[in-house]
């Protein structure tokens, strides 16, 4: 009622009671109405970092890894939220690591009965201060025998699931004019030494190089060449698919390559030739399917759906 009477700061006195109390997402979905009037004019910014503190004009939000407390409340100023509160406000401005600019999107390939893996890739994100801003979720594709062809194995419906809600990512890609994208599977985590990861994302894309897909994650097995003090040639038979940048030219490259791949799947079950991680290997001979020689990260430890069991490959 205050605040719809425009005594902002009688508002914000009567919100400070909430010091001492509980807070839940209850008491967030119920004083969240409140931001507006308590912005009066002011700019909202977004950021991820901790230190970040706000100017006269602005109310910060930070985004990180934090609880349910006072500080959460929008009275404060900065706001500590939660990553997954990111898209509950409409931000003004988006504060995040200038090495990720040149990355124009970032897609998560998620099923939605898994939030806790949606949880854990958007807090290595944030963790990154990546544009969270230029993130979509890509829903997971998960085929019942009745959406195949009788026989198909269990193992081959996953792996046709997977050629699908990738090219379905680069389809989005495409429709958004994506010159570089970066695809992520949702059990996809960065190594410890993520600033020098940055360092190298912001040198891949200042150099400008010709190349379809560039892994920032890949298996252990396989042939890689290096190429100079950055980026090695894959002509691994099976690579991985757990995060990698693609160009413009792979876009278009990879629709088509991933279209027949997931007809051949259906029609054949051979998962050694069209799985989502072995079908685009067609793109290495040129020498333009490259990997960083520092890998970026891997697939975290966590139950997989398709194998029915804790993965923990560490590759």
């Amino acid at each position: 009622m205050l605040f719809r009477l425009s005594r902002v700061e009688s508002g914000v006195r009567a919100l400070q009671e909430l010091e001492s109390a509980t807070i839940d997402e209850r008491t967030l979905e119920l004083t969240d109405r409140f931001l507006p009037g308590v912005l009066g004019g002011r700019r909202l910014i977004a950021t991820f970092d901790p230190n970040r503190r706000p100017r006269a004009d602005e109310v910060v939000v930070i985004y990180g890894n934090y609880p349910l407390v006072f500080d959460s409340v929008v009275i404060n100023n900065p706001i500590k939220r939660h990553l997954a509160d990111f898209w509950k406000f409409e931000h003004d401005a988006v504060e995040y690591d200038e090495r990720w600019d040149g990355v124009d999107h970032i897609f998560v390939i998620n099923s939605r009965d898994r939030p806790d893996r949606w949880d854990g890739v958007v807090r290595e994100l944030g963790t990154a201060r990546a544009p969270l801003h230029r993130l979509t979720r890509i829903e997971a594709v998960k085929l019942e025998p009745s959406d195949v062809r009788p026989g198909l194995s269990r193992q081959a419906r996953g792996q046709l699931g997977a050629v699908r809600a990738h090219r379905a990512a680069l389809a989005e890609a495409a429709a958004r004019s994506s010159a570089t994208a970066l695809v992520l599977e949702d059990d996809f985590c960065f190594t410890s030494d993520l600033e020098q990861h940055l360092d190298d994302l912001r040198t891949f894309l200042a150099r400008r190089y010709d190349y379809t897909v560039c892994l920032i994650a890949t298996c252990r097995d396989g042939a890689t060449l290096p190429m100079d003090d950055l980026l090695a040639r894959s002509f691994q038979e099976c690579t991985g698919a757990a995060g990698y940048l693609v160009s413009e030219e792979g876009i278009t490259a990879l629709l088509d390559i991933f279209a027949d791949a997931s007809h051949r799947l259906e029609q054949t079950g051979d998962i050694d030739s069209f799985a989502v991680d072995r079908c685009w290997s067609v793109l290495q001979p040129p020498g333009t399917f490259l990997v960083f020689r520092r890998k970026f990260g891997f697939q975290v430890s966590s139950f997989s759906d398709l194998e029915q069991t804790i993965a923990r490959y560490l590759d």
